[in-house]
């Protein structure tokens, strides 16, 4: 894991078509602008992790099935 320090109104590049930037920090939390293109998703991890649902596997036992796989 690469960890950088930023300060509000810098930014980072992933590649050549995205761009990660600190817009705003105070409290304890920061917010973040992210600028990529339409076929790149952007997710919250906490929305891929709580949405994973149970279903039965071959065996029986029961397998987590990620939710980006329910999606449209």
């Amino acid at each position: 894991m690469l960890v950088l320090s930023r300060k509000v109104g810098e930014s980072i590049l992933i590649s050549e078509s995205i761009r990660v930037s600190v817009v705003q920090a105070s409290n304890g939390r920061i917010r973040l602008g992210i600028d990529a293109p339409p076929e790149v998703k952007v997710l919250r991890e906490e929305l891929t992790m709580s949405s994973f649902d149970s279903s039965p596997s071959k065996n029986g036992k029961s397998e987590a099935q990620p939710a980006s796989s329910q999606l449209p």
